[in-house]
């Protein structure tokens, strides 16, 4: 199309607005209400402009650009209605700031402390320097104030954890009410009261916490004043750097800024584009300073001395676990964390099968939804399978979600789960627990996910009963799984039972393409394989999308490590194959030692296996080191340290390499960046197709095969000799390398607990 704005000849393809279009040419239209995010909503009323034809000002921000159209967005008439509109908006704010003739030099001159309860102008307020009102207050040319002021002011709350809220710096744009329902599919706050009363609040006044708040912090990151702060940066010092880094607290990898002043951490904020488009979680907008700077951080190494332990220097304690583990070679279990990156994984697996002739090493968390796929032969387990995108989740016509807390474990898979509803998906919820989206699910399925198994085993059946009628059943090897499906003996349908698998049945008919979703708890049993080969298959069956759920940052690349480098589990018994020695670096929260005659740990934290450890070394934490990770998605992504290490900590590559070298092996830890890539590549295979996305600065996502070219896989034919009811350890997904966040940081255990 072809448009005209202030007399700037502009060409445009697709459906932009006019403000869209007005921001591709560079011309600037002030608003307050309009977040890329959000559905337009024209609110404020600041983005007037004139369009030829039409006899009233029309808002940029909700009107379609047409071809042909004459717009203009600065005339004196559009000057002064702005004027208006912003006079009438401040008459509810607080505002001789926003309009003193001396606020370029109040900084200098001001002798007012900033911390106050209630704010009353802008030197007063959390978000001066940052308040979006403040420009458009510059921008639009506001110079005095001729309307009564009726200051809204009721007290900040501070009922709530994380979060503070401010109704008198409210101006009742919207953003906050509209992200929580149109991208986080909370609806926890609305606007109540109606006329001069309306406030941005909760149902009947509750605190956040009893309204069904996940405190994702996206509200107060889209509010344009400091009617919605954090509570922890609220009075701080401005930061004066953003850094960027790769969170490492859950499996998707959001990309968040960390904002330091004079290189010390301040607040966080989540970064736009992929993975998680500008959202995050309670974990990583609120607690990363609380973790980077600890009371129980380790600073210095440790090492064992007439039976306590005792701080030295990185040369005693690298010579002291060298000399405790020559003599355990062929021996010594290591054990490491999907939480860590490819390339600390790549160099102790190194460590271990090289130095100490462990021939590799283990993960400690053996429930990888991802390594019992590998071993099933599913090819969704490796790197080179097509990756389920947060947005093809969010483009699924029904979700099944079969034991998976994503709203604590995955969130941003949350937020994909909230726009397929929003889009009139259907959900069906199957398990014991709370899943966050509860009130919205059409069906609910109460069962363990050994009954569950047993469940999709006679739906499977059904379908393929019906597989006629179904297009995606007839990938390779259909026959034969048809085949073997009938000698598996699926369990006799029940009159309660068959109504459950006719209800899945109609919405798998009916909604195209259906998504399953699920976790380490549905695959944690002696079940796990069965269950995760029978959603192998249903996925087949109706062209939806197997979505296996990992808590790590790292799970993925991780089984690929470990399928390369190998290893193997010991015995903690006498005889062959016995436990001799141990290094621990990956997070054993209930760890006893089991005759173990030497134990190294690499933490960041001070935890049980600390306690009981012959030499301690410290390690860096994610935002404190480069490395490579990749997500749930399949997204590889590459990050840089964001601050530094705490004490005398170091990367657990480093480490590796210094112990290699003290037990006389040379294995060179792997280069950061592009390098390190290209290292991983030659021993990944699975990578190779990431490097050139990574030359040019563009994310990475591993490219795979069509789904038609998939399978199917055999289901593991185990009879039913277990106790459905059991229930089997899983590693609490708050661990964070050994520290138990909800019960070292109050705020969220309140969260959580609730």
């Amino acid at each position: 199309m072809k448009l005209t704005i202030d007399g700037r000849h502009l060409e445009l393809s697709g459906n932009p607005t006019i403000l869209e279009a007005a921001r591709t040419a560079g011309i600037s239209i002030p608003t307050l209400c309009e977040h890329r995010r959000l559905a337009p909503y024209a609110a404020c009323r600041i983005c007037l402009v004139e369009v030829a034809g039409r006899r009233l000002p029309a808002p940029a921000c909700a009107t379609p650009a047409e071809d042909g159209m004459t717009v203009v967005t600065n005339s004196p008439k559009i000057r002064a209605l702005r004027r208006d509109v912003l006079d009438l908006i401040l008459s509810e704010h607080p505002a001789a700031c926003l309009v003193c003739l001396e606020k370029e030099n109040c900084e200098e001159s001001k002798a007012t402390s900033r911390k106050t309860g209630e704010p009353t102008g802008c030197i007063l307020c959390p978000a001066d320097g940052r308040c979006e009102l403040q420009k458009v207050v510059a921008e639009v040319g506001l110079k005095e104030l001729s309307h009564p002021q009726a200051y809204r002011g009721a007290g900040v709350r501070r009922d709530d954890p994380f979060i503070d809220r401010d109704d008198g710096l409210c101006i009742l744009c919207g953003r906050c009410v509209r992200v929580c329902r149109e991208i986080r599919g909370a609806e926890a706050i609305a606007f109540v009261n109606r006329g001069a009363r309306v406030v941005v609040g909760t149902s009947m006044d509750k605190r956040l916490l009893d309204v069904g708040c996940r405190f994702c912090g996206a509200c107060v990151d889209v509010c344009p004043t400091g009617a919605l702060t954090e509570r922890a940066v609220r009075y701080g010092s401005k930061f004066d750097e953003t850094r960027e880094f790769v969170c490492g607290l859950c499996g998707q990898g959001c990309r968040l800024g960390l904002r330091l002043k004079d290189g010390r951490p301040i607040e966080v904020r989540p970064i736009d584009g992929p993975p998680s488009d500008g959202q995050a979680c309670v974990k990583g907008r609120f607690l990363i300073a609380d973790l980077l700077g600890h009371s129980k951080r380790l600073l210095r190494p440790l090492v064992r001395k007439a039976g306590s332990l005792v701080e030295t220097g990185w040369d005693e304690a690298l010579a002291a676990a060298a000399a405790g583990l020559r003599p355990l070679r062929g021996s010594t279990e290591v054990i490491l964390s999907a939480q860590d990156s490819c390339e600390d994984l790549w160099t102790m697996g190194r460590l271990a099968r090289e130095a100490l002739g462990s021939g590799g090493f283990r993960l400690a968390e053996d429930t990888s939804v991802f390594s019992l796929g590998r071993r099933l032969g599913i090819p969704g387990a490796e790197l080179l399978a097509p990756p389920v995108t947060v947005d093809d989740l969010g483009k699924s016509r029904a979700v099944f979600v079969f034991e998976e807390a994503f709203h604590a474990t995955a969130p941003i898979y949350g937020v994909a789960v909230s726009q397929a509803l929003l889009s009139g998906a259907k959900l069906a919820l199957v398990g014991d627990g709370e899943y966050g989206h509860d009130r919205c699910a059409s069906l609910r399925i109460k069962t363990g996910p050994a009954e569950a198994g047993r469940m999709l085993l006679a739906l499977l059946s059904l379908l393929v009963e019906h597989h006629g009628s179904r297009p995606h059943s007839s990938g390779p090897r259909f026959d034969e799984f048809r085949s073997a499906l009938k000698e598996l003996k699926p369990p006799e349908r029940t009159e309660s039972s068959t109504w459950k698998l006719e209800k899945i049945a109609a919405l798998l008919e009916k909604r195209r393409p259906p998504a399953f979703i699920f976790g380490p708890r549905f695959v944690a049993g002696p079940w796990g394989g069965r269950n995760a080969a029978a959603l192998w298959n249903l996925a087949g069956l109706t062209g939806g999308l197997y979505v296996p759920v990992c808590w790590d940052a790292n799970t993925r690349g991780a089984v690929e490590i470990k399928a390369l480098l190998g290893g193997r589990r010991f015995s903690s018994s006498s005889g062959p194959g016995r436990k001799r020695g141990l290094i621990l670096a990956g997070p054993e929260p209930s760890f006893k030692r089991a005759g173990e005659e030497f134990v190294v740990v690499m933490d960041a934290f001070v935890g049980e296996a600390v306690a009981q450890a012959d030499v301690i070394f410290p390690r860096t934490l994610f935002a404190e080191q480069s490395g490579t990770f990749v997500n749930n998605e399949g997204r590889l992504q590459f990050t840089r340290a964001a601050v530094a290490p705490a004490g005398e900590a170091r990367p657990l590559r480093a480490i590796a390499e210094e112990l290699a070298r003290a037990l006389g092996e040379r294995i060179p830890a792997l280069k950061n960046g592009e390098a390190a890539l290209k290292d991983l590549a030659e021993v990944i295979p699975a990578l190779a197709g990431a490097v050139h996305a990574w030359s040019e600065n563009r994310p990475a996502v591993c490219e795979g095969l069509a789904f038609a070219a998939r399978g199917f896989v055999d289901i593991p034919d185990r009879e039913e000799r277990f106790d459905p009811t059991a229930a089997y350890p899983l590693r609490d997904p708050d661990d964070c390398l050994g520290l138990n966040a909800v019960e070292e940081i109050k705020s969220l255990r309140t969260v959580r607990r609730r």
